[in-house]
Order: C-alpha cells, then sequence, then structure tokens
C-alpha cells in the first residue's frame, strides 16, 4: 500500500476556493480502481491548513491516479488556492495493524 499525505496552506480569501477543490479531487479519486480511502481535513489548530491523506493499493493504481483528467485539473486549480508550496511525502507501508492487533505493551 501507498499512502500519500500532502499539507497545503491557504488563507481566508482562498480557503473556500481550496475546500471546493479539495472536494472535487477527492470525490473523483475515490471511484479509481486502487483508491483504498481518498479524504481532506482541515487543521482544528491552525486555521487554513490541509491535508489530503491517500491510500493506494500500489504504484500501478497511483500512476494511473496521476494520469486522470481530474488530477490534471487539481493540478492547474490549486496553485491559485495555495498561499505556500505544497509538502507531499509518499509513504509505502509493508504491513498494517488495527488498534486491536497491537498489544498494551
Amino acid at each position: 500500500m501507498i499512502v500519500v499525505v500532502g499539507r497545503v496552506i491557504t488563507d481566508a480569501s482562498k480557503r473556500a476556493q481550496m475546500i471546493e477543490v479539495a472536494q472535487k479531487v477527492a470525490a473523483a479519486s475515490r471511484e479509481e480502481a486502487g483508491c483504498i480511502e481518498y479524504r481532506v481535513f482541515e487543521d482544528t489548530e491552525q486555521p487554513n491548513r490541509f491535508v489530503f491523506v491517500e491510500e493506494w493499493a500500489d504504484e500501478e493504481a497511483l500512476q494511473k491516479h496521476f494520469r486522470t483528467p481530474h488530477i490534471a485539473e487539481f493540478m492547474q486549480a490549486v496553485p491559485e488556492t495555495i498561499v505556500a508550496p505544497p509538502d507531499v511525502k509518499f509513504h509505502r507501508v509493508a504491513s498494517t495493524q488495527d488498534l486491536s492487533e497491537v498489544g498494551a505493551g
């Protein structure tokens, strides 16, 4: 699994536009084969900071995602909504455990 975590900063005047762009790309991405989850969250302690969390089945699904029309549209729209360079990290996950599977120590 590949987990993508993207952080962006907007300002009050661009916040509504950011939410619209984010919701549109998230909804379209969740329809793609290989997308396990795609959500956008707003930081509750720092206004106008958003975190995109994506989970992809594998590299092939992620690469197909990058070639979709909605990602091209997102990449064109997002620079108008942010006030600092985005911070995007790709994490390759070897295994995952549910909280119930983790020992209390």
